[in-house]
């Protein structure tokens, strides 16, 4: 049977706004300032957003979103789903070259998601239920479950099971691939680092026939280059959109959206929401083992001073307790009492029944996110009004994405939750993610929502996961958060509306 995947309506990636000039043009060299370097380039490898927004213009999966967040396919041409939903059957699109001139084909498919389901954080929480996978001919895979998973083809809609060709994974063998070769519309040319990352458009990129839609369907390259642009400093970014040296910035200061809405030559990007500010938790070694520390900490934190500092304008945050934002339909206020509770009795009197003997708490931060470090800076004061002794470690995103992955370097480490298209993939549930909160009620839960289906039952097992992530301190959220990318009004196209950066179907009409 063929499969058509429904869903909830949840955050929407809206059509293009008309403007007068909307008539792409060929040619011109995009220029980004991004945050800073990105950890990694290998979107398998890194959990950080800033990764695949960079190199999913080079890397393609099999599937993608749509604008209503359903899975749809894009280097798939199909897939059936048979043997009580146990047995994916996927057909390949025939002619897709990769940017070394070769064919894709079943035969680098298979090697790309065994490795997705290796080294990627949601690829490895679902892998665990792949029986095999096999190449049944050069346009066709199947991929055989244990048991049927809602959640499998959302994983692989996400840009971290990119295909890769198989010579490129047999050479990168464990580690970290050493050559950039992809599908996309764009191809990798050069990585200077703290220069640039530098994109050309790929001439014999094969592009779907349907129209633009979501992440999906046709997908043109009008740009001669992108340069994405190393600029850790947030009034130098926008300084740079305003003058003209960049034509789109990425996170630029919220309360600069009244200057940018009254210069002609800008115009604003905002993502609501774009996620939920978070301090992540170490669960496997140091102090945040202890769970009346956790209770300590979240009982201190006062969210709405820390979230005012993080993100300067009252728009742009939500105090919201659910782990799911309002416009999805797994948002829920279970233990919503255990949210912002700014209660220093209690934290003092958890932080006595641990017995914390003033050891250091090292928080790791970056200023190239801005609000990450404002975030924890706030609460550092708090904290250390009620005993805590807080250690704040500022390093840039790079550094300290390496760090988290070393459990005997940190105890909190600052980043943010972004919008996740299914419940069980959240980055809020998942073991293999910082810290290693692998509870084991909570592991039982994420199994048996991957395994279910229906709606409202899925709905409960969320509202029991929020359940155990307030009680046994999972992580502490901070709050919700829209972000602001500042762009040149000669930069066109649909990456206006969309929640995650792109620049196919793009242009400059000067």
């Amino acid at each position: 049977m063929r499969v058509v995947v429904a869903l909830l309506t949840v955050l929407v990636l809206a059509p293009p706004v008309a403007h007068a000039q909307e008539t792409p043009r060929m040619g011109g060299v995009l220029k980004v300032a991004t945050i800073g370097e990105p950890p990694a380039l290998d979107i398998p490898m890194s959990t950080a957003t800033q990764v695949f927004e960079i190199m999913w213009h080079v890397n393609e999966g099999l599937f993608t979103y749509d604008r209503s967040w359903n899975p749809i396919p894009h280097l798939a041409e199909s897939y059936t789903l048979t043997d009580g939903a146990r047995r994916y059957t996927i057909a390949l699109r025939r002619g897709v070259r990769f940017h070394n001139g070769r064919e894709m084909t079943a035969a680098d498919v298979v090697p790309s998601l065994r490795r997705w389901g290796t080294v990627a954080s949601v690829g490895k929480g679902l892998w665990k239920n792949v029986e095999a996978i096999e190449a049944k001919d050069p346009y066709t895979v199947v991929i055989f479950l244990k048991q049927p998973s809602a959640s499998f083809i959302f994983g692989l809609s996400e840009p971290h099971a990119a295909i890769y060709p198989r010579e490129s994974l047999e050479a990168a063998g464990e580690g970290s691939l050493k050559e950039f070769i992809g599908t996309g519309p764009y191809r990798f040319v050069e990585h200077r680092p703290d220069r640039h990352i530098r994109l050309a458009r790929f001439k014999d990129y094969s592009a779907r026939v349907e129209p633009a839609n979501g992440f999906g369907g046709k997908r043109t390259a009008w740009l001669d280059e992108i340069l994405f642009i190393p600029v850790p400093d947030t009034a130098v970014r926008l300084a740079g959109v305003e003058t003209g040296e960049y034509h789109h910035a990425m996170f630029v200061k919220q309360d600069a959206w009244e200057r940018i809405k009254a210069l002609p030559q800008m115009e604003s990007r905002i993502v609501k929401p774009r996620g939920w500010a978070v301090a992540v938790l170490n669960h496997k070694a140091g102090l945040m083992t202890n769970k009346k520390v956790r209770q300590a900490l979240q009982a201190t934190l006062d969210m709405e001073p820390i979230m005012a500092a993080g993100f300067g304008h009252k728009d742009f945050i939500r105090l919201d307790p659910s782990i799911f934002f309002p416009e999805q339909p797994w948002h829920s206020t279970v233990s919503a009492a255990l949210y912002n509770q700014h209660d220093r009795d209690k934290a003092r009197r958890l932080l006595k029944e641990a017995g914390y003997a003033r050891q250091p708490v090292r928080w790791a931060t970056t200023k190239e996110y801005e609000f990450m470090y404002k975030n924890a800076l706030v609460a550092k004061q708090q904290m250390e009004d009620v005993g805590f002794v807080v250690d704040l470690q500022v390093v840039d995103w790079a550094t300290l994405n390496a760090r988290a992955e070393k459990p005997e370097l940190w105890e909190i480490a600052s980043t943010g939750f972004v919008f996740s298209a299914d419940p069980a993939n959240h980055v809020a549930f998942r073991c293999t993610f910082w810290g290693a909160w692998c509870n084991e009620d909570k592991e039982r839960l994420v199994a048996d929502l991957r395994a279910e289906s229906d709606p409202k039952k899925r709905k409960a097992i969320v509202e029991r996961l929020q359940a155990i992530f307030y009680e046994d301190v999972g992580h502490v959220k901070l709050g919700d958060y829209f972000t602001l990318d500042a762009a040149r009004r000669e930069l066109r196209g649909e990456f206006r509306t969309a929640p995650r950066m792109y620049f196919w179907n793009t242009w400059l009409s000067r």
